[in-house]
């Protein structure tokens, strides 16, 4: 088998994992699982590790490598102003002071730094994003991989790989712009992919007098034409995410214009030979729970245009 790779995301409530291999044809999915215990300290590797192995058993041999994901709720992301890729020391002498506000016995040192075109200000200047991932959660989710002795490698957070996952799956929007919401129970965070380009990202709350769908309504019909001045109203709006609930969905597609949907992780994807009926049934029940899976699987948006500290 060419190239098979097990992905994982490591979520915040649950642990998922697909076994995915690219054919001629394109993506497959061998394998999809989930598992109802999350990653959060060094006491969870021995079970954890020890469930996600005897889950890929029958492919045992098979995996020549391993990707992960990540929460985006366990990342830092700061917005760089008119940054200039030339000074990278200035650049890192900033995220230094705003490490120290919320980490003080933390420096950037401790953490993997990548920095990706982001919004453009009302001046026209650049900003960049800069996104920190700390060292010692990596190290974790290695050490529980590390049973599969093949190369692990940590790619993206849930709401990058998301980015990812829908290039892959909404092909025939490569040229328009979507919105996507990554929708946790007390926020949500939100991107617009434009022409497959990144023209915006924030992070929102959901206050507890309001509901979700006039929080999502607001964002379309107000915060994001504010910022977003040239760019049209998203084409397709999706939404996944461990906090996404069916009520929400429906009076959220009530509330706005823009067609909106559950984001379906599989939906250009195919099935190999190898996929198990309970396997089929949870990519059709849970295809919203699974961007950051396969996502981690695929390169990044704008790889070319990342750079690292």
């Amino acid at each position: 088998m060419m190239n098979t790779t097990l992905s994982v995301y490591f979520g915040s409530e649950r642990t998922y994992v697909a076994l995915l291999n690219t054919a001629r044809e394109g993506l497959e999915v061998m394998h999809a699982n989930v598992f109802p215990q999350a990653l959060k300290s060094e006491y969870d590797i021995p079970h954890l590790s020890q469930m996600i192995v005897k889950d890929l058993a029958p492919f045992h041999g098979m995996v020549q490598a391993v990707n992960f994901s990540i929460p985006i709720e366990k990342v830092y992301i700061y917005q760089v102003p008119n940054a200039d890729l030339s000074r990278k020391a200035e650049i890192k002498a900033l995220l230094k002071e705003e490490i120290k506000a919320v980490e003080p016995e933390k420096t950037t040192d401790d953490f993997s730094i990548m920095l990706i075109p982001g919004n453009a200000s009302e001046d026209g200047s650049k900003h960049m994003l800069a996104v920190l991932t700390d060292h010692a959660l990596l190290n974790l989710c290695k050490e529980c991989l590390s049973g599969f002795k093949v190369p692990i490698t940590f790619t993206q957070n849930s709401q990058f790989a998301a980015h990812s996952a829908c290039i892959t799956n909404y092909p025939e929007y490569a040229g328009k712009s979507i919105a996507i919401f990554g929708v946790q129970d007390h926020f949500i965070d939100v991107s617009i992919l434009h022409a497959g380009n990144l023209a915006f990202y924030s992070l929102y709350g959901i206050p507890e007098d309001e509901d979700f769908g006039s929080v999502c309504g607001k964002i379309l019909t107000a915060t994001l034409p504010a910022h977003l001045p040239d760019i049209p109203s998203p084409d397709l709006v999706l939404l996944y995410g461990e906090g996404l609930k069916k009520n929400p969905l429906d009076a959220l597609s009530i509330a706005v214009n823009n067609p909106t949907q559950r984001f379906n992780a599989f939906r250009s994807l195919l099935a190999s030979g190898s996929l198990g009926v309970s396997s089929m049934a949870l990519c059709n029940k849970a295809a919203h729970l699974f961007p950051p899976v396969i996502g981690a699987y695929l390169k990044p948006l704008q790889e070319k245009e990342i750079t690292y500290l």
